[in-house]
This record gives C-alpha cells, structure tokens and sequence, in this order.
C-alpha cells in the first residue's frame, strides 16, 4: 500500500522529549517504605529517591525555559520577552478559609513551576463577598490584556462567592486562546471532537502523555506525527466521567485509537437501581480486560467492596496493565492522598503512577507548557514568521516524523510535509498548526 496523507496536527515538544536518553527509563522509588521499580514519574528529582532522576517535569520545564532564552537567536522571536508573559490564576476565598487552603498550595506550587519556565506568575485574588458582575467585568479586562498568555480560574470558589457565582457560565467567558486549563466548555467540546484548538484539559492530556512515555519506550509503540503514541490495539478503562477529566479522556483516546471501556461511573451496571452485586460484576468484566487503566474517579463514590476503601482492588488489574492513577483523596487519617487503585493490585501491573509525584507533577508542567504555548498565540505573527524563514527546517522535520509513522521514506511523505508545513506557516490557518510546527523544529534551531 502507497503512502498515505496525513492531516492532523503535526509537531509538539514531545517528539524531543521521547528521544531524550535521560528520560528513557522507568523510575526506581521507595514510597511509604516500599520499593517500588515500575513508577512512571511525573514529577522532579526527589534526592536519594530515584535511580534514574529525570521525571516529566524535570524534562519539560528546563527546556521551556532553554527555548525562551533561545528566542533572541530567533530573528522574528527576539523581541519576545517571556518574563512579560504572564499565566494569571484566579483564586476566590478568604484567607482563614479551610475550603479554599488545599488551592492556596496548589497555586503556590504552579506559581514556582511557571517562574522556572521563564513565564511570570500572577495571581488575583478575591474575597468570599466578590460578585458575579464584578468577576465578569475583571473577566472581560483579562481577556483583552495581551500580557496575560493564560489565565485560570482556581475551583472551588470559596464562601458565599462559591454558591452564588455560576462557574460553568462564567468560565464560559474565558477567551479560548487564553483558557489554557480547559474550562471554556467551548474548549472541551472541540477537545472531544478533535478539532483544532488551542489547548487540551491538563489533566487527562498529561495523562495520555505519562502512557505514552510507556507505550514508546517499554513497549515499542510508534510516536504519532502529533506527539502521542499510538494507542491502537490497546484495550483502554477509563474509570470517572467528570466534565474535566474522566469525559475527556474518553474521548482523547479514541481520537487516538484505542480500543475504549467504559467509562466506568456511579451508575454502571445498575439499570438506575442499586443491584451491587450487578455492578461489581460489570466492574470486574471490564477492568480485567483492560491493557491500561486510568483511574479518575477522585473518591470512592460508595462502598462497592466490603473490605476496602479502593474502587480498583487487585483481582480487578491484569497482569501485565499499565495504571494511571489521576485519583488523590484524602480519606482514613484526612492526610495521606489515596488513589483509585490498591497499591497491593501494583505487583501485577507493568508499570504505575503513585498518589504521589505521578499524575499531580505531570498536570501542573502540562498548565505550564500552555502558558508557554499561550505566550507564542500572544505573538503568532512572529511565530509564523519564524517558521517560514526557517522553512526548509519545518518541511525537513516534518518529513522525518512523518516518513517515521508510516514506515516510509522521507521522500514519500516530503509532499505531504510540504503541504503542512504550508499550513503551519499560513495566516488562515488554526495558530496550534504554527505553534506545534515551531516547538518541533527548535531542537534543530538549537543545534
């Protein structure tokens, strides 16, 4: 069979990341005492830790900030000053609030994460009292200033801000090409389809890429022209269906070919009745199928099983499935964070996300990434810019990952990347096709 065109995106900064030696390894860690071999890490160095210290974060986050530094090499970047590109979080409560405390840390952590990427970090923040015409009126200022490359609004609202403003309708408001955490249902949808669009949800989108680092280098899979591996063959279970995580990454991996189950919810298996025994038993059918098991349920909803508190219980895992954990809750002593799965079912798994340092890192480098790539939206003029006096570069690179994909050579696929490398550089075009283009030829920029 001839060669055959692609059209999607083409490009990304994971086509960099899977070929760094440093970052071809499955983690080695101890955790809560135990020696885990088989983590797939999503966060930093944690010293005395790990045998081999290149985590998710640790990768991305320093080469965000070696290609800012490399923008004044750029022509057409150079007058690109990231430290004025701001990615803004919204934070609503007040300050002796509880409820509002688990954001407080969360923000802090992503304004560190942002100002080591070369970005600036600010956040707003407002009392309990804030109304909904006040949050829109700041919305609408937000929107228009061009220094603020994303911004986020930090949920649950606290107080009586928190009952009386309706978050869906107000993040509604988000500028799509500024709603880098995905809240904009505007963004989900065309997330779900697989259109073009400026950002993923960061969640389920670090997800996919925290298996694809498995998939690529454990088992092989070949790294689509987009950056993600190719999830075809793979039965996949996605456990949860909230709006910002289980929903959309159903949807992600069948626009990547997987073979979906579920997703599994509350509601599974009962007819609308509570028949226990019925769901569980559609619970097991399921999930020991699964080659790969995303857990995203971030509570246990009721208590399915007699004995324990975890939805996914060891007789539920095959042997041999890869576990991505998303789930963090704080049950039993309220401080340690538990997931969906038994760590106990982890002897059975090929590789795992702990509670800790798996998923959580990868969300927080995946908003960072789009801050960065909010930033290049700010300036797609200069982007597109760049990439055509450097078009030689984009249509070589193309040629390499597409003729990679489908086990053919450049000279096959060289009218194909000539074609998208057009697309990329052209201003009718969706600015991702640009901003992908520019992120997969820096390597070569760099040389």
């Amino acid at each position: 069979m001839g060669y055959r065109n692609y059209k999607d995106r083409i490009g990304g900064i994971n086509h960099w990341l899977f070929s760094q030696d440093e970052f071809k390894h499955i983690i080695a860690r101890p955790f809560r005492g135990e020696e885990y071999t088989t983590v797939i890490n999503g966060s930093g160095v944690v010293k005395g830790e790990q045998k081999y210290p290149k985590g998710y974060q640790e990768m991305i986050i320093p080469e965000l900030k070696k290609r800012v530094d490399f923008f004044k090499e750029i022509s057409a970047l150079k007058d690109i000053n990231s430290s004025d590109s701001k990615v803004l979080t919204i934070l609503v409560g007040d300050k002796d609030d509880p409820a509002v405390a688990a954001s407080r840390s969360y923000v802090g952590m992503k304004s560190k994460t942002t100002t080591q990427s070369g970005l600036s970090s600010m956040m707003e923040e407002f009392p309990s009292t804030v109304t909904a015409a006040e949050m829109y009126e700041k919305l609408a200022q937000w929107n228009k200033d061009s220094s603020i490359s994303i911004l986020m609004f930090q949920l649950p609202f606290g107080g009586q801000a928190g009952k009386a403003i309706n978050a869906t309708t107000l993040c509604n408001r988000i500028a799509l090409e500024k709603d880098g955490d995905g809240l904009n249902q505007m963004t989900l949808g065309l997330m779900s389809l697989g259109a073009e669009r400026y950002y993923d949800c960061c969640t389920p989108s670090g997800m996919v890429d925290l298996a694809s680092v498995y998939l690529v280098r454990e088992k092989g899979v070949k790294l689509r022209p987009d950056g993600i591996a190719s999830f075809g063959g793979q039965e996949v279970l996605v456990a949860g269906r909230s709006n910002i995580v289980g929903e959309p990454l159903f949807n992600l991996l069948k626009r990547f070919d997987a073979t979906t189950l579920g997703p599994l919810h509350t509601r599974t298996g009962t007819g609308g009745s509570s028949d226990k025994e019925t769901q569980v038993r559609i619970y097991k059918e399921l999930s020991s199928r699964a080659d790969i098991v995303f857990g995203c349920m971030g509570f246990h909803p009721y208590k399915v099983h007699a004995d324990t508190e975890y939805f996914f219980t060891p007789d539920m895992i095959k042997e041999g499935a890869l576990i991505i954990d998303a789930s963090t809750s704080f049950r039993k002593d309220g401080r340690k964070p538990y997931g969906d799965v038994d760590p106990s079912a982890r002897s059975k798994a090929a590789a795992f996300t702990l509670e800790t340092g798996g998923v959580g890192p990868a969300t927080v480098t995946k908003l960072v990434h789009q801050g960065w790539r909010g930033m290049l939206y700010q300036n797609i003029d200069k982007v597109r810019k760049a990439l055509e006096d450097n078009k030689a570069t984009v249509a070589s690179t193309f040629s390499k990952l597409l003729a990679s994909y489908a086990g053919a050579t450049e000279a096959d696929a060289a009218a194909n990347a000539e074609d998208l490398c057009n697309r990329a550089i052209s201003a009718d075009s969706h600015p991702v096709h640009a901003v992908d283009a520019l992120e997969a030829i820096f390597p070569e920029l760099m040389k």
